[in-house]
This record gives structure tokens, sequence and C-alpha cells, in this order.
């Protein structure tokens, strides 16, 4: 056998020999995958050479952070903080969703970009990610310029409509049953946290913004259900990564059920058209310049936003004041001065004037876990200089506002919750007014930054009234705050399990 194998060569010629060699598909599919592998790593680790001038994340460090779920305030503050606290840079380059784009993370950097949206506007979105298909293109988020300013003027008028805050003193008591439920007589339960505030949040932007009850507190909603399954499956980390895989290999499934769940706002809308009510999305339908699409658009937008952060926000103060007993005590004290035991709450109480130490505190956890950790990016329309930097035309930049707030030149001790900071600012004798940017900066702050101050300050007085609460000796969380995995610069709590014991 041997010998007829070596006598089939001997009689072949090497030329033949070589070509069968490269043409058998296995020996292709390896050499093309080889240089597919080889040509994307280099693509991935080499920065355009217009921006080689600037500080940069190693790329690998990166990659092993994104492929494992690496949460994102745990990579900012390993990865891209040393930058701040080390060598004191104002940006740094770092990849992400397949690109070099540069994160500002100097506050004085940021409020010099933030207002200047003419030289750096809202990019808009060309990598085909299906969350920005999901969230559309025609609303306050991602409009610049003219079509910025409609949205933005509609938006605010809807806000400063009226504070709901008999609104959010109503769904604070049917929490209450939930955690201390009416069937049940013992005074002290342990409850999901993390789960009841998004509970809460969903309630209090659908009863007051979108015009519908979703009565997520007391029941399961189907609806939620549905698009927290979105979010999960849009996350893929490899289309992340990179978002060209988007249009080689579309998930067809995944799109059809997103569009199926923008067709349910659609339908939403619609019902307002019917049955008009008392919240914000009857007073958008009446503004004549606003299209069908603008309309839908900024509804799935104020539904993302309306209650992912406000949870978030609600989780972490909730857990810092059960670490920090003396603090809970200290707001209940000025909770009951100011409100008294038993009487709701009003806007005039509720106030961050009549509250300045809760408003502290709520200050304070926004900062030390921003539940948003970057907003979408900008891009410059020409080239610019922010401080010693050159930033060239057609470059993302990003306001990396986790990293603003956790550097130790601007905040001392960034990773202590410390109210009292903020107590200090307000009578004027510190200078971190402009670094406290949770809800951005700039003429395109947050437009319910009022709205949602108000329903943390209403949940959290008529927490400290009814209950004292602490954190479960066997809580993930005893050796600080845990983030869940978020693909979209959220920071927010999970598994947040509270001991709530009822108040004689």
């Amino acid at each position: 056998m041997l010998e007829d194998i070596k006598s089939m060569f001997a009689q072949e010629p090497l030329t033949s020999r070589l070509y069968h060699l490269v043409m058998d598909p296995a020996t292709l599919w390896w050499t093309f995958s080889s240089l597919a592998a080889t040509l994307m790593i280099f693509r991935l680790s080499t920065v355009p050479s217009h921006l080689r001038h600037l500080p940069r994340v190693p790329i690998f460090p990166l990659l092993i952070s994104y492929l494992s779920g690496e949460v994102e305030d745990v990579r900012i503050k390993r990865l891209i903080l040393p930058y701040a606290n080390e060598r004191g840079e104002g940006l740094v380059l770092v990849w992400a969703l397949g690109r070099w784009m540069v994160h500002i993370i100097d506050h004085k950097l940021a409020v010099e970009m933030l207002e200047n949206p003419l030289l750096y506007p809202k990019e808009l979105p060309s990598d085909g990610l299906l969350l920005w298909r999901f969230i559309g293109a025609s609303n306050i988020l991602m409009t610049n310029g003219d079509r910025w300013k409609k949205h933005s003027r509609v938006i605010r008028d809807a806000f400063n409509l009226s504070i709901p805050v008999d609104q959010f003193t109503h769904l604070s008591k049917n929490l209450f049953d939930v955690i201390n439920p009416p069937s049940d007589k013992n005074d002290t339960h342990t409850v999901d946290f993390a789960d009841l505030a998004q509970r809460f949040a969903l309630d209090a932007v659908g009863s007051s913004v979108l015009g519908h009850d979703f009565d997520a507190i007391h029941t399961e909603s189907l609806f939620v259900k549905e698009y927290n399954g979105i979010m999960r499956d849009i996350a893929n980390p490899f289309y992340l990564l990179m978002p060209f895989l988007e249009k080689v290999f579309p998930r067809r499934k995944v799109i059809k059920r997103m569009d199926d769940l923008v067709d349910k706002f659609q339908m939403l809308l619609q019902a307002k058209r019917t049955d008009p009510g008392d919240d914000m999305m009857t007073f958008m339908l009446k503004e004549p310049t606003m299209s069908e699409d603008e309309l839908r658009d900024n509804m799935v937008v104020l539904f993302i936003a309306g209650h992912d952060t406000s949870a978030g926000g609600l989780s972490t103060l909730i857990y810092f004041f059960a670490i920090h007993p003396e603090i809970q005590a200290a707001a209940r004290e000025e909770t009951l001065r100011i409100l008294g035991p038993t009487s709701d709450p009003s806007v005039d109480t509720l106030s961050a004037g009549s509250l300045p130490y809760l408003n502290a505190c709520i200050r304070e956890a926004l900062r030390i876990n921003t539940p948003i950790s970057y907003i979408v990016p900008r891009i410059t329309a020409e080239d610019a200089t922010l401080g010693k930097y050159y930033i060239p035309f057609n470059t993302s930049l990003i306001y990396n506002i986790y990293a603003l707030h956790h550097r130790n030149d601007v905040w001392g001790d960034p990773n202590v919750f410390r109210p009292s900071r903020f107590l200090e600012m307000t009578q004027g004798s510190s200078s971190l007014k402009d670094a406290w940017v949770a809800f951005a900066s700039g003429p395109r702050q947050c437009p319910a930054r009022n709205f949602a101050l108000y329903e943390q300050r209403a949940l959290t007085v008529m927490l400290l009234r009814e209950y004292e609460w602490t954190l479960p000796a066997d809580s993930i969380h005893q050796d600080g705050l845990k983030n869940a995995f978020s693909p979209f610069a959220l920071t927010l709590p999970h598994d947040l399990h509270i001991t709530f014991t009822k108040r004689k």
C-alpha cells in the first residue's frame, strides 16, 4: 500500500500536487479564516493615523473586558480612570462598538464640548446596531439643529406642565403592599428592591408620561417582559464588538420581535388619540408639527430613559442608606420634621429646598453610581481643539459621566458616599457645581431632571416614614455595590435584596 502511494506521487508532477493541496476546500477555509482573523485583529488594534497623537487604552484589555462581560463601572475604574487619576489626562481613546472613540474624562472639557452643539453635534449612528433601530432617529436624543429644538421645546413644555406628586405617592403606597403584604402580619420582609424599583419607575413613567397603566408593581407586565427579553438579545457581545455582523448575519427573529414591540408603542399612541388623558403624551399629541414617527420615537426614548435610569438611582440610594444607618436616620429626621408622620407629600414639601439633606443624598447616589455612564456620542463638525488636545474633523467623542464623577483631583474621595459634599456645594464653598453632571450639561441637559428628582424624593420620603432597612447578611453587595452587565452604558444594581422592618 505504501509503495503504491509513493508510486502515485512519483508519477504526479510537483506543480499538480501543489495545486491539489492549495485547492483543497479545508485548506482554503482555514487559509481565508486565518487571513480574515489577522486582518480583523490588525484593524481593531490599529489606531487611525489622525488620532495617534492622543492617549489611548490598549485594545486587548478592552477586548477581554467586553468578551468576559465585565460590567461598565468596573471597566471604567480599571482601564479608563487611571488616565485621569494617575496621568492627569482630560481625554482618552477607547475602542468600542467596532471603532476608536474619544472619551472625555475632564468636566471642564466636557462643559466646553456640550455648550457648543454646532461644533460638536450628536453623531448619527451608521453601524446598524439594533439598539439604534429600536430607538429610532426622529427623537430628542438623536436629532440636531432645528429638529432637535422642536423636540426639546415640546418635551420640556410637557415636563413643565406639573409634577405628578400625587401619582408618585399613590404608587409608593402600592409598593408598600408588595414589601409588606396586608395578609402577612410579620413586620420584617426581605425583597429584591432592584426589581421593585424598576416596577415602580415603570408605573411612574407609564401613568404620568405615556398615559398607560402597566400595573407593573402588582403584576408581571407582558409588555415589559418582552422589552427586557429584546434588550438582552440585542446585547449579544459579538454583535456589539463587530457591528458589521448585523449586515452579514442579520438576526431576523430579534428584528421581528423588536419591530412588533415598536408597533405596540404605536398602538399606545393611537389609544391616546381616541382616549386622551392628563399625561405628557396627550399634551405632545396636540403639537401640530410633530409627525407620527417623531411621536413614536420619542415615546420609545421616554420609556427607556424614564424607568431604567430612575430605577438605578433609587436602588443605589436605598443600598447606601442600608449600609449607612446614621445617614438613613438623618434623612428620616429631616423627612419627619418637614412632612410629619402621616401627611401626603406635596410639590412644596418635596422641593430640594425643603429637604436639602435628602436631596444631597440623592445627588451623591447619582454621582457615586451614575445610572448612565455616558451619553450618545458627539462628532466634530470640523477640526477642533479641546483644552490642550487637537481633535480632527469627524472624530467621535463620548462624554464619560461615570469617569467625571470619580476623578480624585475633583472629588477627593470619589468612592466614599458622603452627601455632605453637596451641602457644601449649595452653600457656595465648593467648586464642584460643574462637576456633577448626572443629567448631562449644557443646552441638551436631560429635560426630565426635575421630574426624576421629585420621583426619587417622593418614594424615598414615603419609605423613610414607613420602614427602616438593612442589607441581609448573605447579600452579594456586602463588599460593595454590584451592577448588572449592560452593553448600553447603564450602571444598575442587580439582585439587591433589602430587609425592610415596619416602623412602630
